[in-house]
Formats: C-alpha cells, structure tokens, sequence
C-alpha cells in the first residue's frame, strides 16, 4: 500500500515536472525528514552563533539578543513567501526558477547569478570558518593560515565526495546534523541554566554603554542585528532540492517554515542561556572567544571541548548541506544553457544520480576562494547581501505576479488571502535588510573601504551583465516558460 502510494507520488510529482518543461532526471529519495534536515543544517544556528556571540555581545551588549525575534520575524515573511511559490513551481535552482515563472527569464538569470555566486562563497566561508575548532580538537596550531587552508581543503573534499555519492548518503549526513544541532544548543542551554545563571534576567536589556558617542542605541542595535541576519537564512535550500522530493508542492513548502521556526525557538533559547551564564560581562565583551569563555567557565574544559566537536560537526553538515543547494542551482542553469559549461554541469551521473560535475565544480571553486583568505571579512558580507537580494528578488516576483493575475491560492501549499499582505511585508524586510548591510559604517576609512559593499556587488552584476548580454540574451532560453504560460498548465 505505502508503495503504490509511493509510486504514485512519483508519477505525479513527473507529470507535474514535466508540465513546467522539464523531464524527471533526479532520484526522488528525499522525505519529509530528509528534506528539512537540508534546510535546518544549511541555517544552522549553532555555526554562527558559535562563529558570531562574541561579535554581537560586544557589538550592542547583551540586548543584543532582540535582535533573534527582530531577524526571526522579518524572515518568517519570507519564508512564508517562498513557500508558497515552491510550492506552485518545485524545481532544482529554487530562486532562479521561482524568478523566473514570476517575472520573466532575464529578471531570473541575475536573480540566480547572485544566488549561485553566494552560495559558492558561503561554502568556502562556513568550512573556513569551521577550520579553527577542527585545528583546536586536533592540537595544531589555530593561527597558521597554512594549517587552516589545508584542513578547509580537507573538509571541502570530504564534503564533494558525500554529495557526489548520492543524495541518500547527503540526507543521511544531514539526519545526523540534525541531531548534533539540537543536541549541542538545547542540552547546552539546560545544563547552563541547572548550572545556575550568573546573571539576572534584566542584564538582556542592558546595553553595557556601547551605545555612548551614538546619542541612541538603535544604529548600535542595527550592527549588532547583522549576527541574528547571518545566522537565519538558508531554509530556501529546501526548494533546491524539490526535484529529488517526493510530493514535494506539500512538503518543500513545510519543510521551509518548519526549518526556520524550529531554528528561531532553539537558537533564541540558547543565545537566552548563554547570556545569563556570563560570568563576568566586561571579560566576555573583550574576549575573542566570547563563547567559549562562557562554555569553559561554567562546565569545564572537557564539557566545552565535547561542545566544539558537536559544533564542528554540525559546521560541516552546514556546508555540505549549502554544497547541495549550490550545485542544484549550477545544474538548472546549466539544463536551461545560461551559463558558461552548461553541457558539464546538466550531466547526471548513471550510477550515483547526481549532478558530479556541478558539485566537483563547487568544490574546487571554495577550495580557491580560500586562497583569499584574508579578505575573508569581505567574502563572508557579499556572500550574506547576496542571498539576500536573491530573496528580495522572489518576494517583489511574486508581488509583481499577483499585480499580472497570478492565481496564488491553485496550489496545495498557499496563504490564501494573507498572500499578497505578507509578500508585501516581505519585500519591506528585505529592503530593511539589505541597506542595513551596505550601510556604510567607517567613516574613517578610505571611501573604497567604507563602500566595499556596495563596490563588490557593482563588481558581481558587472560580470554578469557582460556574461548575460554578450552570451545568455542572443538567443532564445530554453524551457523559459514565464508565469502567463504555464498557469494553466499547473491548475490542471
């Protein structure tokens, strides 16, 4: 019976792939489960909350842990917003093809152009910055750049072979981060707090004066938000890997909001738990390890070092999730010829059903980003506007599809009459967010520092301007049905 109702799925899951233009290449293996474990792994609260509490403690001080519901929040609109259009088009490359069928083929390709050049960076950056813990457990030395590229090459290598190896052996990873993720925040955060706080509860509106020479505690408050604004994005991932889901119109959409929510709740009662463990505030506000001064100095050394494995592995199942999604996203514009290698990167392999050459490709490109690893600061912050103007990208293509007719509520995943309210709300985050990250913040600095920002995405689109007009806009797309074409095709 749960096989013919398998087999079933399978058949319209098919059908459904081929009424957007596309024939059925990828295994569908993923459920429910396997599915949000991609998502939750790729936001993975405890790689950037361990990576990034010290920043945000001494950034705005303790209250800068309002920032989490802030961020939580605006995100939730736009993963509402995803979810829903995932749920109408459940196709590999999720933004770019979501761009696509709401606007049009030329919106979509810069959409996907900055998502693709994200991702890529975000898996040199989260493996680099997974490097230092690995070199902790393993006694080397955490200062050499030399130690650190080579145990980055190592992670990146291990990662390409699990990708490549099936999406069974990546979801079974993943399953495993999971795990490690709930384990190393909610049993950290209940053995603090049955350690006894060192803090009272009013010490998370206390600003620990970073306000002064500010006049207020709301441009601090907007730096300090860009801890929570790196940590929680990444549930989009879900809808990259729709091909390979089965039934994927109701479960991607599911396993988008459920991955951010379960992320919101767990990482906010960590961050809550950490805050009031500080033993003493103006050492842990100095310290380049904020974190691990809290962890050591409540449970010891071995509990804190038990701690830093867990994190280490939930940071790689992190990247190997964020490996997946990229390498999806390489295999949709190369099955559509909108990027250079297109014949490469559509080549799925006999054996293994996966796109090889898309995630071999991935892989090489982080290991040769961390040749600059000393721009890494740089790297991380485009990597982070980035995916957010490819998400601002899909909440205005679906307010822009709504004002053409699009009937959003033809799906079985759908918001109904909130859908055009929370778009709206949507779009208006992303805007927030992505000026509060190219806001320029060192006034003293040479002006191409003070605007990087802002320099590195004219840099980006520049290149893939000349790209797109000089190779993509020739010619015809293929399989570039927009919305207007293929929505009667999805009613049926």
């Amino acid at each position: 019976m749960g096989k013919n109702h398998q087999h079933s799925h399978h058949d319209q899951d098919a059908a459904h792939l081929a009424s957007l233009g596309y024939n059925q290449e990828l295994k569908r293996n993923l459920n429910f489960f396997s599915n949000f474990a991609i998502a939750f792994s790729f936001i993975s609260a405890t790689t950037g909350i361990f990576g990034l509490f010290g920043t945000g403690l001494s950034t705005g001080g303790p209250a800068f842990i309002w920032s989490w519901p802030v961020v939580f929040m605006g995100q939730l609109f736009v993963a509402l917003t995803m979810a829903e259009v995932a749920s109408h088009f459940p196709i590999a490359g999720s933004v770019y093809q979501w761009s696509k069928n709401l606007v049009n083929p030329t919106y979509a390709w810069f959409s996907g152009w900055i998502y693709l050049i994200s991702l890529l960076i975000l898996i040199a950056a989260v493996d680099y910055g997974g490097a230092p813990y690995v070199a902790q457990i393993l006694g080397m030395d955490t200062g050499s750049s030399m130690t650190l590229f080579w145990i980055t090459v190592a992670i990146i290598v291990i990662q390409t072979f699990i990708n490549a190896f099936g999406v069974k052996l990546t979801a079974l990873i993943n399953n495993i981060g999971v795990i490690a993720e709930i384990v190393v925040m909610i049993v950290l955060a209940v053995v603090l707090i049955a350690a006894g706080m060192h803090q009272p509860f009013h010490i998370v509106f206390e600003t620990a004066g970073t306000a002064a020479g500010h006049g207020s505690y709301l441009p601090v408050f907007m730096m300090a938000m860009l801890m929570s604004i790196y940590v929680l994005l990444g549930f989009d991932s879900a809808g990259s890997l729709a091909e390979e889901v089965i039934n994927p119109r109701v479960v991607v959409p599911k396993t988008m909001i459920f991955s951010l929510v379960l992320t919101g709740i767990v990482g906010g009662v960590a961050l809550l738990a950490f805050v009031l463990a500080i033993p003493d505030l103006g050492t842990a506000m100095k310290s380049s390890v904020a974190l691990s001064y809290v962890l050591e100095s409540n449970l010891g050394k071995g509990v804190s070092n038990a701690a830093v494995f867990l994190a280490v592995l939930a940071i790689f199942v992190c990247g190997t999730a964020i490996q997946a999604a990229a390498s999806r996203l390489l295999y949709s514009f190369g099955r559509d010829k909108q990027i250079p290698g297109s014949k490469l990167w559509v080549k799925v392999s006999p054996k293994y059903e996966t796109p090889a050459n898309a995630i071999i490709f991935s892989g090489i490109f982080a290991v040769l980003l961390i040749l600059s690893a000393t721009a890494y600061t740089y790297i991380v912050s485009i990597a982070t506007i980035g995916m957010y103007i490819a998400y601002f990208s899909v909440t205005f293509g679906a307010i822009f599809a709504r004002s053409r007719g699009w009937n959003s509520t033809s799906s079985p995943w759908n918001l109904g009459k909130w859908g055009l309210p929370v778009n709206i709300l949507a779009a208006l985050w992303g805007v927030f967010v992505i000026l509060n990250l190219a806001w320029p913040r060192t006034p003293n600095e040479p002006w191409y520092i003070n605007y990087s920002i802002p320099l590195l995405l004219a840099v980006v689109f520049g290149i893939g301007a000349i790209y797109y007009f000089w190779a993509v806009a020739r010619t015809l797309p293929v399989n570039s049905q927009n919305l207007s074409n293929n929505e009667s095709e999805i009613e049926l």
